[in-house]
């Protein structure tokens, strides 16, 4: 489950961020979305920012491609213990996307509408308290979407090759810094026998 690069890029240019393109009438592309794989979904929902809106994410959690491990993703990265605390009713209509979203991954996670389940998402793992509870019904979670999924998280190599950059980057910088250190002690020890 590799995203590759050319992958990532198309994905970034196309789904990412796009409230903030320059064209304000652009739209993300409905039928290049579904050419997405599930791995590729799984990226697209790890790395979207939410500001663009829940259209992109409601076609992920629509999608017969969808695996548990991205549906949970999405459900723990919207911080569901705020709308929680809200009902139909009481919601405000700004709210109300995010609100939709997160009851239709609760549905499908309860009629067991989600088939695949090849992508590991660990919410406790990733910081989240899945021992959150809400008096209001709706809002009962299923025990699967408080644990993790089973199975391997997608490796973009584009990450892959941005966690070596970083590594080589932190490599350099403590050989430079000990090369600093070396050198101060060494014109400490210089000045000592002057």
């Amino acid at each position: 489950m590799i995203i590759l690069p050319y992958r990532e890029k198309l994905i970034q240019k196309n789904f990412f961020e796009y409230s903030f393109n320059e064209d304000e009438d652009f739209v993300p592309n409905k039928r290049l979305f579904n050419k997405l794989s599930s791995a590729e979904q799984y990226y697209l929902a790890e790395n979207f920012n939410w500001d663009d809106g829940v259209d992109v994410l409601n076609w992920i959690v629509e999608s017969k491609k969808c695996d548990k491990g991205t549906a949970a993703l999405i459900f723990w990265k919207a911080d569901p213990d705020f709308y929680m605390e809200r009902t139909l009713e009481s919601i405000e209509d700004y709210e109300r996307g995010v609100f939709d979203l997160l009851q239709k991954i609760l549905r499908k996670f309860n009629n067991d509408e989600f088939t695949r389940s090849k992508l590991k998402f660990d919410p406790i793992a990733a910081g989240y308290d899945t021992n959150v509870h809400s008096q209001h019904k709706i809002w009962e979670l299923p025990n699967e979407l408080r644990c993790a999924t089973k199975g391997m998280k997608p490796i973009s190599l584009g990450g892959i090759q941005e966690f070596f950059w970083e590594w080589q980057r932190s490599q350099r910088l403590k050989k430079r810094e000990k090369r600093k250190a070396k050198r101060k002690q060494s014109s400490r020890i210089d000045r000592r026998e002057l």
